[in-house]
């Protein structure tokens, strides 16, 4: 018998009496557990794709942490836009712009080559009131063109859990 059996048997023994004689307690206790394991990043709404100079770039989506609320933005490139433009970069940012000014978590610049997924710095809904948010990116090529628009996800009201449509940027 391995040294884990041996050690696990009086461990599993003295557990299945304290389950008997706790009743739910222990029932309740091992389903927080299972709930706790289950939580972590989960995309929001609709992503928002861009568009520059005619190729395909990438797009933004909004991911929201269920273990302790915060959103941020993530961003993944085209593999195609990636491999020809590889010195391009993009800012992307979680943000909610119906607080004055707007509220925004730490944006992140990276370029193309660096990683084919960025992700901004992440921040609690709560801070913003409402706390309404959405993904933004805004993408330059290697000569520093941008499109006139960035894109944005869709909004997403953590207060009803409504969202609305994507924000494209094209150019």
């Amino acid at each position: 018998m391995s040294v884990f059996r041996r050690v696990l048997r009086p461990v599993a023994v003295a557990a299945a009496v304290l389950a008997l004689s706790a009743g739910t307690a222990v029932a309740g206790a091992a389903h927080a557990a299972v709930g706790s394991a289950s939580c972590g990043w989960i995309n929001i709404g609709s992503p928002g794709n861009y568009t520059l100079g005619g190729s395909y770039a990438g797009q933004v989506e909004q991911e929201y942490n269920t273990c302790n609320g915060q959103v941020m933005a993530h961003w993944q490139w085209s593999s195609g836009y990636r491999s020809a433009h590889r010195n391009a970069h993009v800012v992307v940012m979680a943000m909610s712009w119906q607080n004055y000014p707007a509220v925004t978590d730490r944006s992140v610049d990276q370029d193309a080559y660096v990683s084919q997924d960025v992700f901004s710095g992440g921040i609690d809904i709560h801070v913003a009131k409402p706390d309404m948010w959405f993904a933004y990116a805004d993408v330059y090529d290697e000569n520093g063109r941008t499109c006139r628009y960035a894109a944005g996800g869709s909004v997403h009201d953590y207060a009803t859990g409504g969202n609305g449509a994507p924000d494209p940027s094209s150019c």
